[in-house]
């Protein structure tokens, strides 16, 4: 294949209009410990919904954990754009959170149920996957959870601004 070929179906990098920094900054750092917490609050309040009985050792770690990638990945690497755009970015990191951790734990759920030969066949799981997340997304629309999600969200989106701002 020539070159001309290779790189039109195989692009060397794709340009955002944008640098891309992959090195550590203030902002990753600061958006990594503002998720950790918004995930770890927001997993204490999903807490509440969970039915008695049920086990859920990991869940407060694991949604934590979530947060401190998506705050390094998603909102560390936006910042420094405009407080405007950190308002969002927070409520997207927010957002990609909760999606995340729904789809985790509901598919955990499906592979456990699975392990017990719980399903006919394998699209049989992947829809009670899908029926385990919008159940599970349903159980959390809870003010206290979407309220730590959100108000986190956006303290979290500016405070990553200050930091892209603050310590280039």
């Amino acid at each position: 294949m020539s070159g001309v070929m290779a790189s039109m179906f195989f692009p060397t990098h794709i340009s955002t209009g944008r640098s891309v920094n992959r090195m550590p900054t203030a902002a990753k750092l600061v958006g990594a410990v503002t998720f950790f917490g918004v995930g770890w609050a927001a997993a204490v309040q999903a807490l509440t919904t969970v039915p008695e009985g049920t086990p859920a050792t990991y869940f407060a770690p694991t949604i934590a954990m979530i947060g401190l990638w998506q705050g390094w990945s998603v909102a560390g690497r936006n910042a420094g754009h405009g407080y405007g755009l950190a308002f969002g970015n927070g409520l997207r990191t927010s957002a990609q959170i909760a999606i995340i951790g729904l789809a985790i734990f509901a598919l955990r759920t499906m592979f456990e149920r699975s392990s017990n030969l719980r399903y006919d066949g394998f699209s049989e799981a992947v829809l009670a996957s899908m029926d385990l997340f919008i159940e599970y997304f349903f159980q959390s629309l809870i003010v206290p959870v979407w309220g730590v999600l959100v108000i986190g969200g956006i303290v979290g989106g500016l405070l990553c601004e200050t930091a892209a701002r603050r310590w280039l």
